[in-house]
């Protein structure tokens, strides 16, 4: 449960109430909360990189306090959402960065940020073998005061935060092929083993009893 838990709100990016991770894990509200208060334990014992956070009947995952003077300039200066600007930052930190692999950092959401990142000046696309070379443009340094010589200075510890999503893609990915393969088996199952009730005179289902062949008797034949 807290694995699905962690799953959910690492993959919306954004805050997550109660009852939808309710609905989401088809598990009780105050089972949700349990699971949520374990995850915010094991993420402060790791001194993490990331961090569970409270706000009312919401919960979300997000950067740790630690690491937001990474990204802090970025995200306070401009108008982008948080998760646009986390792409950004990987970005910066991969620069000059191959498209694929933002994407296998920020996940197939990141091509809409980079789609709005181009459309505002920040990145230029340019196609690169299979994939596409993205560089910060002139417009990126200008407005958020940044020498091009400090940029790998400014972003050299985010590897650690890189490394910290990588893995939980991952896990994301695993947690979907075992749902995937149970939901297969669940169906195997029930082909196998259909379940046909009866009807009594009264309109009540009840089950059909499987005989054992070998306990009947065989009865003389006249």
């Amino acid at each position: 449960m807290k694995e699905e838990v962690e799953a959910l709100l690492f993959s919306a990016g954004r805050k997550m109430e109660v009852e939808e991770l309710s609905k989401l894990c088809k598990s009780s509200s105050g089972e949700i909360t349990k699971s949520l208060r374990k995850l915010k334990k094991d993420y402060e014992e790791r001194n993490s990189p990331l961090m569970v956070i409270q706000e009312g009947t919401s919960w979300k995952l997000t950067v740790s306090e630690k690491y937001l003077p990474l990204v802090q300039k970025i995200v306070t200066e401009t108008e982008l959402s948080k998760t646009i600007m986390e792409t950004l930052a990987v970005i910066a930190w991969k620069h000059p960065a191959l498209q694929s692999d933002v994407i296998k950092i920020r996940t197939n959401k990141a091509y809409e940020h980079l789609k709005e990142l181009e459309e505002i000046g920040y990145i230029t696309r340019a196609r690169e073998g299979r994939s596409k070379k993205i560089r910060l443009t002139q417009k990126f340094f200008d407005y958020f005061d940044l020498p091009k010589e400090e940029l790998g200075k400014k972003f050299e510890n985010f590897n650690e935060i890189a490394q910290v999503i990588e893995a939980k893609e991952a896990e994301i990915e695993k947690i979907k092929v075992e749902a995937k393969e149970s939901k297969k088996e669940k169906e195997k199952s029930s082909q196998d083993n259909p379940e046909v009730d009866l009807i009594d005179k009264e309109g009540h289902k009840q089950k059909l009893e499987v005989v054992d062949e070998t306990k009947i008797k065989p009865t003389q034949e006249e």
